[in-house]
């Protein structure tokens, strides 16, 4: 009676198993290692997306660590570099002001052929504490190698000649001042051929 209730499949299904209880107990394993085969399946799905995140980190983050060689620039170096090419451009404006003041010596054989020597010492002394101080010897500091050792010469010879002007205003020796400013003139000269080859290439202009 209670089978003759029941649907037509469930009875097949139920007359199976009676018939084949064995089939019915191997099926459990099988289900039970489907199961388990879901949240297996999930954790490799979740690991392999959080390898590939990683490795997308990885990727957008190493031009900050890359070498240079590979065409990557860190913070710090840009920094240095910067600071560097600062530090030229106003190497290079001292040389390029001590170009222009080489040609204008010829302002102490002016105060000299005037006999205004009070005037021709104070030129001299301000040369001294501005365009030698300043300048000569500011931009000798900022040398390198022979270059640097040479600029420290010429400073001092700088020096001299300014003193020799000076000395030779206070006694109105008007016809010694154009050779004193003629080697004042030369020194400045040599100086300014020290520049360096790099800021000319970085700043000068070029022929048009």
């Amino acid at each position: 009676f209670f089978l003759g209730r029941m649907p037509s499949f469930v009875s097949a299904t139920f007359f199976a198993l009676a018939a084949c209880p064995a089939a019915g107990v191997r099926s459990r394993p099988a289900l039970a290692h489907v199961r388990a085969s879901v949240p297996q399946s999930r954790r490799e799905a979740v690991r392999g997306a959080a390898l590939a995140a990683a490795a997308a980190l990885v990727g957008a983050s190493a031009p900050a660590f890359a070498e240079k060689s590979k065409g990557y620039m860190t913070m710090d170096e840009y920094n240095k570099l910067k600071a560097r090419e600062a530090k030229d451009q106003r190497l290079y404006g001292q040389f390029e002001a001590l170009r222009t003041r080489a040609s204008q010596t010829s302002e102490f054989n002016k105060l000299a052929e005037s006999g205004d020597f009070s005037k021709l010492s104070e030129l001299s002394r301000g040369w001294e504490a501005t365009i030698r101080k300043e300048l000569l010897e500011a931009a000798a500091k900022e040398l390198e190698g022979e270059a640097k050792q040479k600029g420290q010469d010429i400073n001092k010879l700088v020096l001299a000649d300014l003193k020799g002007i000076d000395k030779l205003a206070k006694a109105g020796a008007g016809d010694e001042v154009p050779a004193a400013s003629a080697s004042l003139r030369q020194h400045v000269l040599d100086f300014v051929a020290l520049e360096p080859q790099r800021l000319q290439d970085t700043f000068g202009v070029g022929d048009l």
